[in-house]
């Protein structure tokens, strides 16, 4: 039991290290671009930014989600096939992203007053195929449970982008689309020196999936999953768009400014979550659902416990944080940070709920969850923003992200009829595609 014990631990200490070498280099890439960009443009990068995440949302939903809990249990035993499998897949996803964000940036040359927003759109996507390319990989080795091999490409990752942003930085003005296009250069550099480790250490297997069989399987949990990714991003990035319509880009500045202090603590329980869903996948396979509901417990004291730690001494601090970061700018909206925590602190806690949900393969209850959280946002936030502005944003978003929680809880436990009438809805239209 200690030395399952230690070794579990020893894989969350790689899982933190990886997670924190990418999540450093973004956000170290983001404090400073807020010291250096004036506020207007830094809200131009919050806009793209979330355009960005979008993508890489949908991409999770449809595939990297799915690899993780397929590849735990479904094609173990064919892992390398099914990552071959995936990689085609992902050549016409990037081909697509190309096109479509492309021609979003070529509308705003056209017919938007500034181009700024044009010219960061354009370097999204290039940076999204390309990013997502090493997450893949990235994915690859976590299903097999070795986050220590993640790492080596996480370092290479923050290599080449803290290095080329420090270039761009003495050489140069920083901009938004310089930013992404650093994302795209560590993305390619990266995808290529961890495909070449996976290939030597993936068993191939025999008899792959099919390209079709993979499909079926990835559009069958995906379109669930990619409808709670949808509704869990919507529910945060609303605010954005409506700051900055409302209110000015300048505001959507400031939220960014202010968010920017969650993602730390997010980025540690992403990493624990890479590790998290495999293991809770087979937890569930082999005790089936009551001892996945056992495990929930313990991963909402992980979550929520740590996530108030942590809040506890960026609250504290929050005035000499601020000034610290970004130079003296955005200390006007630091008495806001405590409803910033006590939203992060709720949204990390339904995460705990979700990450159950989506080892029970099923998604479709995680987009029931957040879909109460969506609602909650546009009938609070969206009234609470046109009044209060900033302040009402930041209060609606912790609202939000408590109705996600109470919901998650009830999905999880089913100790509702409304959750067993969903489950019996989502077997009839979970169906696979003929």
């Amino acid at each position: 039991m200690q030395s399952a014990t230690r070794r579990w631990s020893g894989k969350a200490i790689y899982a933190l290290l990886d997670q924190g070498l990418i999540s450093g280099a973004g956000f170290v890439m983001t404090i400073l671009l807020a010291r250096t960009l004036l506020p207007r443009d830094y809200g131009t990068f919050a806009i793209a930014y979330q355009v960005f995440l979008f993508l890489t949302i949908l991409y999770g939903a449809f595939i990297l989600e799915p690899l993780v809990v397929f590849g735990s249990s479904n094609y173990r035993d064919r892992l390398r096939r099914y990552v071959g499998a995936l990689l085609r897949i992902h050549s016409l996803v990037g081909m697509a992203v190309v096109c479509l964000v492309g021609a979003a940036a070529w509308i705003f040359f056209q017919f938007a007053r500034g181009q700024s927003l044009a010219y960061a759109l354009l370097a999204v996507s290039v940076a999204a195929p390309c990013v997502l390319l090493f997450w893949l990989a990235r994915r690859a080795f976590y299903v097999e449970i070795r986050p220590r091999e993640a790492v080596f490409g996480a370092a290479v990752y923050f290599a080449v982008v803290i290095g080329g942003l420090l270039v761009v930085y003495r050489f140069g003005r920083v901009t938004p689309a310089k930013a992404f296009l650093l994302m795209a250069a560590g993305g390619v550099a990266t995808a290529v020196t961890m495909f070449l480790r996976l290939r030597t250490s993936l068993v191939p297997g025999a008899g792959g999936p099919a390209l079709s069989e993979v499909l079926r399987k990835h559009w069958g949990y995906g379109r669930w999953a990619a409808g709670s990714a949808v509704t869990i991003w919507f529910s945060g990035a609303l605010y954005y768009p409506l700051l900055g319509s409302l209110r000015g880009l300048a505001k959507a500045g400031e939220l960014k400014a202010l968010m920017n202090f969650a993602s730390p603590v997010s980025q540690v329980f992403v990493a624990l979550s890479l590790l998290s869903l495999p293991y809770a996948a087979r937890v569930h396979h082999r005790d089936g659902p009551a001892g996945a509901r056992r495990l929930v417990w313990k991963l909402t004291a992980l979550y929520g416990g740590g996530a108030i730690l942590y809040w506890v001494t960026v609250v504290a601090w929050r005035g000499q944080l601020v000034r610290l970061l970004y130079a003296g700018r955005y200390a006007d909206v630091a008495y806001l940070m405590p409803w910033v925590a006590v939203g992060s602190i709720l949204r990390l806690s339904a995460t705990a709920q979700a990450v159950t949900l989506r080892a029970m393969q099923a998604p479709a209850l995680v987009f029931v969850a957040y879909s109460g959280s969506c609602l909650a946002a546009l009938l609070v936030g969206v009234p609470c923003a046109w009044a209060f502005g900033l302040r009402g944003a930041v209060i609606a978003f912790a609202l939000s992200n408590g109705v996600a929680l109470v919901v998650a809880l009830i999905m999880v436990h089913r100790g509702f009829p409304i959750t067993r009438i969903f489950a019996h809805f989502q077997s009839m239209v979970s169906r696979p595609i003929p």
